[in-house]
């Protein structure tokens, strides 16, 4: 694989993940670790079984192959070792048994929410700093000095709820009751802001790197699950409340991308993101398309993509995943805060020899087509 792939940079690759995601021309390529949660090619890169020592091999993987952009600390589980077993991940009607049969039931939670007041008593905004910041420096520590770590950020709950209590009750009562809803989304967005309120504190202190990653998934592949008017009366003012923090100390959010999200793009970029990751291109945002973007400041946007973990990756060849690591770099172009990266997470039946060339190629063609 590439473990001294960094050994005659004239650059560190901690560097050169934080000049491309700060638009700066650089020579060598950024490489997120892309979500892998296959744990027979981290067995393979490492020598050794995963799930002896998941953390440690997880370690040796982002060395070997050359990563240098962790934004989530994202390892493998054990629900994702009974996925690969061929278990049924979730319960379906999970919530019936926690007691939501109707969207009253919704209502209800809702009305048994802590109260606000209590919630802003109880935050220590400086504690919280600390323990943010100190994390992301423990895993740049067990990762070495050539990979960045960032972490996620509040968000007002959207994809929680409809976990908790069915997809059909969360929508019901949304549609019925959506003075409860708009309360819900209010109440996350608190608890959102000041955690938010605590990573600008730990960004301006503890010297960690102004980015964060994350999202809510909003969509499917026929689009939001939610009307976009919906979504604009009832949950993204909330969400965009709760961002305030980051966005005034020019933190610059990246948001995941998942479905179709053309029909509430504009919302998402009005939030203040500055670069988007995933582009599910087989339900419609292309490419092409998403690089041409412009963020609220009228720069183009951190592009993060775009191998696709549906066809390419699991069911392309070799030469098909070469082509599109070739095409994520070359739409992209250089100086625009562009990271190669997986569209969502990489799954059990990928061919190892797949995932392979997803990151060899990246550092060879990546380096070739910035000038390294």
């Amino acid at each position: 694989m590439l473990e001294d792939v960094w050994a005659d940079a004239r650059i560190d690759g901690r560097e050169a993940a934080l000049a491309a995601l700060h638009h700066q021309q650089v020579d060598y390529p950024c490489i997120n670790f892309s979500w892998l949660t296959h744990s027979r090619f981290l067995s393979h890169v490492a020598g050794r079984e995963f799930w002896d020592d998941p953390e440690s091999v997880f370690v040796q993987y982002i060395r070997r192959c050359g990563i240098n952009l962790v934004p989530q600390w994202y390892i493998p589980s054990e629900g994702h070792r009974r996925l690969e077993q061929g278990a049924m991940m979730h319960e379906p009607v999970a919530h019936e048994g926690s007691g939501f049969l109707t969207p009253e039931d919704v209502v209800r939670a809702i009305e048994q929410l802590p109260d606000e007041a209590l919630i802003e008593r109880d935050c220590d905004v400086e504690a919280e700093a600390r323990r943010y910041a100190d994390t992301i420096r423990a895993h740049m520590e067990l990762l070495g000095l050539n990979t960045l770590v960032i972490d996620g950020f509040g968000q007002a709950d959207f994809m929680g709820g409809y976990g908790r209590w069915g997809y059909e009750n969360y929508l019901e009562a949304a549609a019925l009751y959506p003075e409860a809803m708009k309360h819900y989304y209010r109440h996350s967005a608190l608890q959102a802001r000041l955690r938010n309120q605590a990573i600008a504190l730990a960004v301006e202190r503890h010297g960690i790197a102004p980015f964060v990653y994350g999202g809510q998934d909003i969509c499917s592949s026929a689009g939001p699950i939610m009307s976009p008017l919906m979504l604009r009366e009832l949950y993204f003012p909330a969400l965009k409340w709760c961002l305030e923090p980051l966005v005034q100390a020019g933190i610059g959010l990246i948001w995941h991308c998942d479905g179709d999200i053309r029909p509430i793009l504009t919302d998402i970029m009005d939030l203040g993101v500055i670069g988007l990751q995933g582009f599910e291109e087989e339900h419609g945002p292309r490419w092409e398309d998403m690089v041409q973007l412009c963020d609220p400041r009228g720069e183009p946007i951190a592009a993060w993509g775009c191998v696709s973990v549906v066809s390419t990756l699991p069911r392309g060849s070799v030469a098909d995943v070469r082509a599109a690591v070739e095409r994520s770099f070359t739409v992209a172009g250089p100086g625009r805060g562009h990271v190669l990266s997986s569209t969502s997470s990489i799954m059990p039946e990928t061919p190892i020899e797949n995932i392979e060339a997803l990151f060899e190629h990246g550092h060879r063609f990546g380096r070739e087509f910035l000038g390294a």
